[in-house]
């Protein structure tokens, strides 16, 4: 009796699939191309870090002052 890991696989079962099917951006057909960058969209990272700096340091400063303060 054969194994079943001895055999080659059967590639009959495999379906096309085009850019209609849901799953066509996780095959082949799709291709494995990243999308394209953007540019400074919605803002510039700069702008994120220091919005995000300033929320740490919003948070955090009044805790250490008054911790100073006792």
């Amino acid at each position: 009796m054969p194994n079943e890991w001895d055999a080659p696989p059967d590639n009959d079962d495999e379906e096309e699939i085009g850019p209609d099917h849901p799953d066509y951006d996780l095959s082949e057909a799709h291709g494995y191309t990243w999308e394209p960058r953007r540019e400074h969209w919605p803002v510039p990272p700069w702008l994120i870090a220091a919005i995000s700096l300033l929320v740490v340091l919003g948070l955090v400063l009044p805790s250490v002052l008054f911790l100073l303060r006792n």
